[in-house]
C-alpha cells in the first residue's frame, strides 16, 4: 500500500514538468545566442520569444505529444519538433542561417522625388489597434497592405503613429511580404530589423535607408511585438473599465485593410474596416 502515493507522486512530478519546455537557441556556426527568436505552436497563439541570452521557457500545458512546435527568425532556417521530443530536457537548438538566393534584378539609379505611401492620417477618436498586458502581445503582429505600384522603389523610412503606449520602450520586429490571396505569405526580408519606439504618443519616424530596400507592387508590412521594458504604472491605460498596459497605433477607419494574428504561426486575419498608421516613404 505505501507503493501507490510514490508512484502517484512520481507520475504527478512527471505531469508538472512536462507542462514546460525550455532551453537555449544558438547560432549553428559561431555558438553565438539568438535574441528574439520565435518559437511557436503551429496553429495556435502559443508561444515565446527568446530573450537576450537565446533563453526559452513555453508553457505547454494541454497540448498534445505530436505537437509541432516552430522555431524561427528572419535570416535564418526554420525548424519544426514535436512537444515529445523536446520535454524533460535541456534543449540546445541550433538555427542555421540560410544563403539567400537573389533573383535578376536591374540595377538603376534612384534619382526622382519622394512620396509616401500608405495611411498618412487618422480618425481622431475611438479608431486604436493594437496589445494589452507584458508577455501576452509578444509575437502578435498587426500591419496593413501597401500598394507600391509596378515599378520599382527604394524605401526611405518607415512611419507609424503611436496613440499611448505604457512602456519606457517597445520592441518590434519589421516584416514584409507578398501578398497571396489577400493574406500575408513569403518573408522578403532576409535580415531582422528591429524597430524600438519610445515614443509616448505621434508619428514616428524609422530610417530604413540602411538597408537598401528595392519592392514593387503590393505588399504586406506589419510589425511583430517583440518586447517591452521598463512599465509605468502611472501610464496605465483604461479599455473595458480595466487599467491595463498597452501600446497602441492610431488607425484610419473605412479606408485600407489591417492584417492581424496573434502568433508567428497563428492564421492570419484580414479586416477592410480600417487601417492601422503606418506608411512608407520611398524614392522612384
Amino acid at each position: 500500500m505505501k507503493l501507490i502515493p510514490i508512484i502517484f507522486l512520481f507520475f504527478l512530478t512527471v505531469q508538472v514538468q512536462a507542462q514546460q519546455i525550455s532551453g537555449k537557441v544558438i547560432d549553428s556556426s559561431s555558438g553565438k545566442s539568438l535574441e528574439y527568436v520565435n518559437l511557436r505552436v503551429i496553429d495556435t497563439s502559443l508561444g515565446v520569444t527568446t530573450n537576450e541570452k537565446g533563453e526559452f521557457s513555453l508553457d505547454i500545458k494541454g497540448q498534445l505529444p505530436k505537437t509541432k512546435v516552430r522555431v524561427s527568425m528572419i535570416g535564418y532556417k526554420p525548424q519544426t519538433f514535436q512537444i515529445e521530443e523536446l520535454t524533460n530536457k535541456a534543449n540546445i537548438i541550433k538555427l542555421e542561417i540560410e544563403a539567400v538566393q537573389l533573383g535578376e534584378v536591374t540595377v538603376k539609379p534612384f534619382i526622382g522625388k519622394l512620396k509616401t505611401i500608405g495611411t498618412t492620417s487618422f480618425t481622431s477618436h475611438g479608431a486604436l489597434c493594437g496589445w494589452g498586458g507584458i508577455q501576452k502581445g509578444k509575437g502578435n503582429e498587426i500591419g496593413t497592405k501597401i500598394e507600391l505600384g509596378t515599378s520599382t522603389v527604394l524605401v526611405k523610412s518607415l512611419h507609424v503613429r503611436v496613440s499611448k503606449q505604457s512602456f519606457e520602450r517597445s520592441l518590434f520586429r519589421l516584416h514584409i511580404r507578398n501578398i497571396v490571396d489577400n493574406l500575408p505569405s513569403k518573408e522578403l526580408l532576409t535580415e531582422n530589423i528591429i524597430i524600438p519606439i519610445t515614443k509616448q504618443s505621434g508619428w514616428v519616424d524609422i530610417d530604413l535607408s540602411k538597408y537598401n530596400l528595392v519592392l514593387e507592387g503590393n505588399i504586406a508590412l506589419t510589425l511583430e511585438w517583440v518586447d517591452v521594458a521598463i512599465t509605468n504604472k502611472l501610464k496605465l491605460i483604461q479599455i473595458n473599465g480595466k487599467k491595463v498596459y498597452c501600446v497602441l497605433f492610431n488607425k484610419k477607419q473605412k479606408q485600407g485593410n489591417i492584417y492581424t494574428r496573434w502568433g508567428s504561426e497563428a492564421k492570419w486575419i484580414n479586416d477592410d474596416s480600417g487601417a492601422p498608421c503606418f506608411y512608407l516613404t520611398v524614392q522612384e
